[in-house]
């Protein structure tokens, strides 16, 4: 009954709103992109003047997506005092945007939907719903409430972002609506072979040839039951791998037989680690290890950044 409440209120913003700025998480995921696609798909039919940003890296092989050409990554073109309303989508935290201090600095209402537990409801309305499998789930719930009819695009668009937060339905958030919403985006068209081929099939050599290197620097602490191994930016660039293609490698290792926790570490481009952190375990709660990183997301699956680099002392690695 709150939800529904709390999309009423989503909704009058909308209405009454003049211009909209749609934003995400920076160097976007197929959910980041799934919910900024399919609001700006429905904005769109509305009449709306809107506009998407999208700060770092657009994975190429979501380019099936409707109005993904539309996405700006000119942070300097964003005349934020435009907009009257900031819709935060798939973002536990607003530094993620990477354009907060714009965002904050602006008279706009700031709407903020999303699905991680660690989210710091940062916003004027905040519509956040841990139990969804990814925040395409909750627009759609949105949708429902508004008895808006999908087309095509935004199916597709809610589908993507449904399979690649579930790890194609493996995942412990999924639920039973998971599975039910999906169908359903199914029967409004959604080209669900495209979305499996963007994130199913989509490894070749070098990425598979660097994923087994980090497999060769898999370390095992039996001590802490912990898992973890390292990618520097020398490897990537030796392999021609860009930092987005090392998504699913951790869900990968988290097959592992008696690891409590799984960390993936690897260096960005800008001078910052990456830190993904996935368990199997009812009993870790590996957002919690995030948070204290500064980082955040799900019971198990989470992610963290660090300013440092990577360095190897002996046989063991550590952060400088």
């Amino acid at each position: 009954m709150v939800q529904e409440e709390l999309y009423h209120r989503f909704a009058d913003a909308l209405n009454g709103s003049k211009k909209i700025l749609i934003t995400s998480h920076e160097n976007p995921d197929g959910d980041a992109l799934g919910s900024m696609l399919v609001m700006y798909d429905y904005l769109v039919s509305l009449g709306k003047s809107c506009k998407m940003y999208g700060n770092g890296f657009l994975p190429p092989q979501f380019s099936f997506l409707s109005f993904v050409e539309k996405i700006s990554q000119d942070r300097d073109s964003l005349l934020i005092e435009e907009f009257d309303l900031i819709l935060m989508l798939d973002c536990g935290s607003a530094r993620r945007t990477r354009i907060d201090d714009l965002i904050f600095g602006s008279d706009a209402v700031k709407i903020n939907i999303d699905h991680h537990a660690s989210n710091e409801n940062f916003g004027d309305i905040n519509i956040v719903d841990e139990r969804a499998v990814s925040t395409t789930e909750i627009l759609y719930s949105f949708f429902k409430t508004q008895r808006v009819t999908l087309s095509k695009s935004m199916a597709t668009a809610i589908l993507t972002g449904i399979l690649t937060d579930s790890g194609n339905f493996a995942y412990a958030a999924t639920s039973p609506d998971t599975f039910n919403i999906a169908s359903e985006m199914l029967v409004h068209g959604a080209n669900v072979r495209n979305i499996l081929a963007a994130t199913g099939r989509n490894k070749n050599l070098p990425i598979l040839q660097i994923w087994g290197l980090a497999l060769n620097r898999l370390h095992y602490n039996k001590e802490y039951e912990i898992a973890y191994t390292v990618l520097t930016q020398a490897d990537m660039k030796s392999f021609g791998v860009d930092a987005f293609e090392l998504d699913g490698l951790s869900s990968f290792l988290n097959t592992m037989k008696n690891a409590k926790v799984v960390m993936v570490l690897y260096e960005l481009a800008d001078g910052r680690i990456k830190g993904s952190l996935r368990t199997n375990r009812h009993d870790v709660d590996v957002a919690k290890l995030a948070q204290v990183y500064g980082g955040g997301g799900h019971q198990k699956a989470a992610g963290f950044e660090v300013t440092g680099k990577l360095e190897k002392v002996g046989e063991r690695w550590k952060i400088t």
